[in-house]
């Protein structure tokens, strides 16, 4: 279905009201064009018609008082009217009008032959009040009269009938610019303003504590894309809401196992020094049976002991000595620590560049590193299989992405947000004490950094580590003092 994004919208409203504004500013200046021509025309009819009128003023005075002034005075007038008569001739030709208006020049030739006539055969010849050309010269007279008032009577009636077209246009183009502002204003609020009112509600929602995603349209465009990243930003505050109460319980699960393994400790070193002068003591000959049994009490005692150094290590607030270190020379010596613990059947892919240098404490971020990838060792219980290690920059070359895959049998979808928590493993006794992960996520959540997982039952699993850049490298900046978000997903 064809749909406008919001830039497109905007852009056709635009047009449309700059096409509709051309459209009706050429129609009113092709109105005012003919006003114009009207009031002109209406102007020259009005002098044409003093004229007239002066005209017959003098021709009256003439015949009753025989003056040669007022005969000159007839043929001045006349000869002025004559020259204005072409001028309104001309604005007829370009309107319709009654066809006698046309006749005021040859009606001023015939009056002025016929004035001249008047003079030159009357005044001799007979008195002016029985010359038969007297009436034809007040006649003429008459007429020209009556034509150059038609005249004003026409373009006074053309000029109201204009008037009250153009009130009638201009009613209807302000009431249809009216609709169009009102179609405009009401398609932006529907597609701008009342979206970006329900993200404003929304997040004054989330600030409240509500997280709830708004319903996102089909249709495509700018409005769409922000509810998309709106609902994304709503998502990403429910996990890392989650991740608050993740590192929360770390805490404290961190400050019990502290005051435990303190409490533990000595008691077990005290079971293991007595345990180890026993076994020097007996005879293994005369009592095999008491020395499988011490130790057996002697490996289980280290055992217990791995796990009260691992509770110390995870409750710590240890302090880590930062510095700049190639990643690539961090993993190498990670492969060589698990030489001796991959399986026949199992390869290891390392891709790590060179150019990328992170801001880290090696030790920590070897054991890090070590923790995650003997689990994607153990996690490959039939060989064949495939353990990676790579890295890469992200688009902003601020971060490092770190990734340690393996095609193993993957996790639980129900585990996923439990496998950094202390204790909590699905391997075997002798394999784990689940403290691997709960340290990997302090040491690179120190450091700044972050951690998801990604996992598919049966398909392997996927550890993504996000850590910064050491940016003084590429002179943008001092080492490690930019800090990140956390975006576990776990």
């Amino acid at each position: 279905m064809f749909s406008l994004n919001l830039r497109q919208k905007m852009i056709g409203c635009f047009c449309l009201h700059l096409f509709f504004y051309i459209i009706i500013v050429i129609t009113f200046l092709k109105d005012f064009d003919m006003f114009n021509k009207d009031v002109a025309l209406l102007i020259h009819a009005g002098n044409i018609s003093n004229i007239c009128l002066e005209i017959r003023r003098y021709e009256k005075n003439y015949i009753i008082a025989h003056n040669n002034d007022d005969f000159t005075k007839v043929l001045e007038y006349i000869n002025e009217a004559q020259q204005f008569a072409p001028q309104v001739m001309n604005d007829l030709k370009i309107m319709p009008q009654p066809t006698h208006l046309q006749n005021i020049s040859s009606k001023l030739a015939e009056y002025k032959t016929s004035f001249q006539d008047l003079k030159e055969q009357c005044i001799s010849g007979q008195e002016l009040t029985v010359c038969p050309l007297r009436e034809k010269v007040r006649g003429l007279g008459q007429e020209l009269v009556n034509i150059t008032e038609d005249l004003i009577l026409f373009e006074q009636h053309k000029m109201n009938t204009f008037i009250a077209k153009f009130k009638s246009r201009l009613a209807k183009t302000i009431s249809f610019l009216i609709f169009l502002s009102i179609f405009t204003i009401t398609t932006l609020y529907i597609s701008i303003i009342k979206p970006l009112k329900r993200v404003e509600k929304a997040a004054i929602a989330i600030a409240n504590g509500t997280f709830s995603p708004l319903p996102v349209d089909e249709k495509k465009g700018e409005v769409r894309s922000v509810l998309r990243a709106f609902n994304k930003m709503v998502t990403d505050l429910e996990k890392q809401q989650g991740q608050l109460f993740q590192a929360a319980k770390l805490s404290s699960i961190g400050t019990l196992a502290s005051g435990t393994a303190h409490q533990i400790n000595n008691p077990l070193n005290n079971i293991a020094t007595s345990c180890q002068l026993a076994l020097a003591e007996i005879d293994p000959e005369q009592s095999p049976f008491v020395v499988k049994m011490l130790e057996t009490i002697n490996q289980e005692t280290e055992r217990a002991g791995k796990i009260v150094r691992g509770l110390l290590e995870f409750s710590r607030d240890q302090n880590f000595s930062l510095h700049p270190y190639p990643l690539a020379e961090v993993v190498n010596r990670v492969k060589q620590l698990v030489t001796g613990e991959v399986p026949a059947g199992v390869d290891m892919q390392i891709s790590i560049p060179e150019d990328i240098i992170l801001y880290i404490d090696v030790h920590k971020m070897t054991e890090a590193l070590l923790n995650l990838t003997i689990n994607a060792l153990q996690a490959i219980t039939e060989p064949p299989g495939i353990v990676s290690i790579g890295a890469e920059k992200d688009g902003d070359n601020t971060n490092a992405v770190i990734t340690i895959a393996d095609t193993g049998r993957g996790i639980e979808e129900e585990n996923l947000q439990k496998i950094f928590d202390p204790f909590f493993t699905t391997k075997n006794a002798e394999n784990g004490t689940g403290l691997g992960l709960a340290v990997a996520y302090g040491i690179i959540n120190k450091q700044k950094g972050s951690i998801q997982v990604e996992s598919e039952k049966g398909k392997g699993t996927r550890f993504i580590i996000t850590l910064p850049l050491h940016l003084e490298a590429e002179g943008t900046g001092s080492p490690g003092q930019t800090p990140l978000s956390r975006n576990d997903n776990v």
